[in-house]
């Protein structure tokens, strides 16, 4: 900095005739004082002087004092906005950076939070993403063949989907984005309880109704969503419809009392094929969604109970007869679509979800949508451990042994890791399959 330059106040000098010639004494004793007065000035210079220079130096240099701004507060900022002490900032970057460091919990992959920029132009970090669990979708991709129009590429929905409007729009908007054209929504489930408000006579007062929502506003997220919707209901596992309409239940012998199934913890009722009362109440079901616009229906569950051999006493011969299998044929007019275990169907004798297809011919056109599982076709009984190979090898025996029945492959989801779905899915096309179910 340059030095200020001082003009004192101007002295006009003017000329003393009276100023009297100074002695040769005089002079000197001025001279001493002067060399006294410039001593004193300098020590007093050196002992305050300075002391009072350094004090003045070193204001701003403490650094215990110091408070620097952290980057994203240098600029201006927002007058309703209180600046965040630099303790406070640390604290919050120890919170965000391990949330964006831990891996997705959902099977759905989650993107890192993006900058957004707020009113006044300024760059704040956006909140870190909301993980969830629900309606997890299964990685995997559709076929990349051409397929027809009418081919479904479907995933399975849980259950809590059918909570509301929101739940089951996010999860097929979820679904179409992953490549799915359709979804599977059980409408009933195996204890008989409807997931949607039926207006079925005797089950519209609540004591079967699972979930709200109406079979119109169920379609109507569909087709907002631009998805396939299959309806999927089990039949004869219907506990609770049993007790409401007991005419659906086996009969003891001679006692109009309901048989009860006790190898099952709480025993239970099942729905008798050969009850007038069965087959009446699930063509009112299959009434109810064709009418709403389900052109899909899967059945589950066309099943007899594993009966013992104790049952005998109770319950009539006939449902121990190797032709009982007629009596499915009955309620299979209720769907489309039959769902059956691939272990059921390559048995040595159908088991009990493949009885149904002791006689294809009485199918009524119903395809078969066949579950493929590897817990069910163990390595140890002769099936290829490759999940691709077994997939191949599976589909193969199935089709020689049903004949030009339609099957749709089910990949039993809690069998395969997502590698393995991508490998099946991807050797469906070249074996001529187009519609597949990941479940």
């Amino acid at each position: 900095m340059n030095k200020r330059k001082y003009y004192g106040k101007k002295i006009k000098k003017t000329r003393n005739i009276y100023r009297k010639r100074k002695t040769a004494g005089q002079k000197v004793f001025g001279t001493v004082v002067l060399v006294t007065a410039v001593g004193a000035l300098a020590f007093l210079g050196f002992c305050i002087g300075r002391p009072l220079l350094d004090y003045l130096g070193s204001i701003g240099t403490d650094k215990g004092s110091e408070w620097t701004p952290a980057a994203s507060y240098s600029e201006k900022m927002d007058t309703e906005t209180t600046p965040l002490s630099t303790a406070e900032i640390d604290a919050a970057e120890d919170v965000i950076e391990p949330v964006l460091e831990e891996p997705a919990e959902t099977e759905a992959a989650v993107q890192p939070p993006q900058t957004a920029n707020d009113a006044a132009g300024q760059a704040k970090p956006a909140p870190p993403p909301v993980k969830t669990t629900e309606n997890p979708i299964p990685e995997t991709q559709p076929l990349i063949i051409p397929i027809s129009s009418d081919a479904l590429i479907s995933v399975t929905a849980p259950a809590n989907t059918l909570a509301n409007r929101a739940s089951l729009s996010a999860f097929l908007a979820k679904a179409k984005s992953g490549g799915y054209n359709s979804a599977v929504v059980q409408l009933k489930d195996r204890n008989g309880f409807f997931r949607y408000k039926t207006v079925i006579e005797g089950a519209e007062d609540g004591k079967l109704i699972a979930d709200t929502m109406t079979l119109d506003e169920i379609m109507s997220v569909f087709d907002e969503n631009g998805m396939i919707p299959i309806a999927e209901i089990a039949v004869l596992s219907d506990n609770a419809g049993c007790e409401v309409f007991t005419d659906m239940s086996y009969k003891c012998m001679g006692e109009n009392i309901s048989w009860l199934d006790y190898t099952m913890n709480p025993p239970r009722r099942w729905a008798n094929p050969d009850s007038q009362e069965t087959r009446e109440y699930f063509a009112e079901v299959t009434a109810e969604l064709t009418s709403a616009g389900f052109e899909h229906i899967m059945l589950t569950d066309v099943i007899f109970p594993d009966f013992q051999s104790y049952d005998s006493v109770y319950i009539a011969q006939k449902y121990y007869n190797a032709d009982r299998y007629q009596m499915l044929y009955s309620v299979v007019k209720a769907g489309n679509m039959i769902e059956v275990k691939a272990s059921d169907v390559l048995a040595e004798t159908y088991g009990r979800t493949a009885e149904v297809l002791t006689d294809t011919s009485q199918l009524h056109d119903n395809s078969i949508a066949l579950v493929i599982s590897r817990s069910d076709l163990p390595a140890d009984k002769g099936y290829p451990a490759d999940a691709k190979s077994l997939f191949e090898t599976v589909l193969s025996l199935v089709s020689a042994k049903v004949g030009d029945i339609t099957i749709v492959p089910v990949i039993d989801g809690s069998s395969f890791d997502d590698s393995e779905k991508q490998k099946i899915i991807g050797s469906l096309g070249s074996l001529g399959y187009e519609s597949y179910i990941v479940k």
